[in-house]
């Protein structure tokens, strides 16, 4: 994966050096970078060699570094190339052996050696029973709705188990693609999950650029209502738009309503 990784990250490079404004520029403050820590941040390094629940969490924290360079939208452009390329490189029937399969010969060469271990017994063309030690240990390995074991290493170590392997041989089926299958399809939705930043407290923020509307004060003494026919002020009116007013102003009128002696 690493490998292909490289090679996907130089013909990004390329293609950003010839067709983009300030190009050669570009590319020389991305190759400024350690391209060992640009990789770490775009592919998926989950802890323990396995994919946990928190492995997006991992992967947010190591996001958040990227952010402190400064063309973080220069390097988003190139590690979207890179993610498109595997995607495209996984749907088309071209690339089906590659860098990626032979990472996965390698991985599993180890576990060649143990197929005289196992046993197959009660085979079709969905399931199977895998046993050893003489029929003390059982797993299960079913194809359908996709190929697995009772094991669950699959699952866990993002590579097919010896049961399956054992189950492949028998059908005289390449293991392989489903090595590539299980491993790619993993990495690649983990890497996928980085283009997406976390939502902090702070992106939750909406900044207001513009000013609030100014309410007038109106400053002074409340000015009276005439009556329209002349008749002096209306003082119903003024009781109903100032009652706090006018009670503390007849308050105050009166003086205070307790005499206090020596």
């Amino acid at each position: 994966m690493a490998l292909l990784w490289f090679c996907r990250y130089e013909e990004a490079l390329g293609i950003l050096e010839k067709d983009y404004p300030n190009g050669k520029e570009a590319v020389a403050y991305i190759k400024a970078i350690d391209p060992r820590k640009f990789s770490r941040y775009a592919l998926v390094l989950p802890r323990y060699g396995r994919v946990t629940s928190n492995a997006v969490e991992c992967m947010n924290a190591a996001f958040l570094k990227l952010r402190e360079y400064a063309a973080r939208r220069l390097l988003f452009e190139v590690w979207i190339y890179v993610m498109r390329s595997f995607y495209e490189r996984w749907t088309t029937a071209e690339g089906s052996i590659d860098l990626l399969t032979e990472y996965a010969k390698g991985r599993i060469s180890e576990f060649e050696r143990e197929y005289g271990r196992y046993v197959m017994s009660n085979a079709d063309d969905d399931n199977a029973l895998v046993q050893t030690n003489g029929g003390v240990d059982q797993w299960i390995v079913r194809r359908h709705p996709r190929l697995s074991c009772s094991c669950y290493e699959p699952q866990e170590m993002q590579w097919p188990c010896i049961h399956i392997m054992s189950w492949c041989k028998g059908k005289k089926e390449d293991y392989l693609p489903y090595v590539d299958k299980i491993y790619f399809q993993k990495s690649l939705l983990a890497c996928y999950s980085q283009a997406i930043p976390p939502i902090t407290e702070q992106d939750l923020v909406i900044h207001i650029t513009c000013r609030a509307p100014e309410v007038a004060v109106r400053r002074g003494r409340a000015r009276t209502m005439r009556i329209p026919n002349g008749g002096g002020s209306s003082r119903r009116h003024r009781e109903y738009m100032y009652p706090v007013q006018d009670e503390a102003r007849l308050i105050s009128s009166q003086g205070p309503l307790i005499a206090i002696s020596d």
